[in-house]
């Protein structure tokens, strides 16, 4: 038989890990199971990987979480601006690159915002919304010339909340790239109508 390469077997390890901490989350996943899923050894794992947190930590390193925050950041200051062009989903270049890197990376972005209980990232998904809740307060605020309402920021904080599960949830149900493309269209549609309609409500209120 012939001996398989050493990447061969830590890519089967690292594409098992991830979609164990995907489906399971990373407390309840463990290194046996983690071995089960990649078809090799316990002992063979843990000489490619040491420990369940070095496995996670090779899988979610930070090169990917910022690109994940600086592709954020492109589309949130697409969306932020006045143009129509940049509020018609996919349309946007923005919006594009965005969704080629979750769909690349659909298991690793699941983890990020959703499943990383007990590890370095468990806040993220908090610090996402709140990212996208004082961005899209300061155009507001921008646009409207004075301090905003108090429900401004609640409001924002559950159409964001809303919007982190909506990722996971399309990542979670489709691997096909032209579905998610589609799910993610669909979602957006109604996203950006809601928001555009929240800005003329802020308007309106100052």
């Amino acid at each position: 038989m012939v001996q398989r390469r050493k990447s061969e077997v830590e890519a089967r390890i690292r594409e098992a890990a991830e979609r164990c901490f995907a489906r399971d989350g990373v407390p309840t996943t463990t290194m046996a199971g983690i071995a089960r899923e990649a078809g090799v050894s316990a002992g063979n794992l843990y000489r490619y990987f040491p420990s369940k947190d070095a496995l996670f930590d090779a899988i979610m390193d930070l090169e990917f979480v910022a690109r994940f925050d600086t592709l954020l950041q492109a589309r949130v200051a697409a969306l932020l601006r006045v143009d129509a062009e940049a509020r018609q989903g996919l349309a946007d270049p923005a919006a594009r690159e965005l969704l080629a890197f979750w769909t690349a990376n659909r298991r690793r972005v699941v983890i990020l915002l959703h499943r990383n209980e007990g590890t370095p990232f468990e806040a993220w998904g908090e610090r996402f919304v709140e990212s996208l809740v004082k961005l899209s307060a300061a155009h507001l605020e921008g646009r409207t010339g004075g301090p905003l309402p108090e429900l401004v920021p609640f409001t924002l904080r559950s159409i964001f909340h809303t919007s982190r599960r909506a990722i996971v949830a399309i990542l979670e149900s489709y691997e096909d790239p032209a579905q998610i493309a589609e799910a993610f269209e669909a979602f957006w549609s109604f996203q950006l109508a809601g928001l555009a309609g929240f800005e003329r409500w802020v308007s309106n209120e100052r």
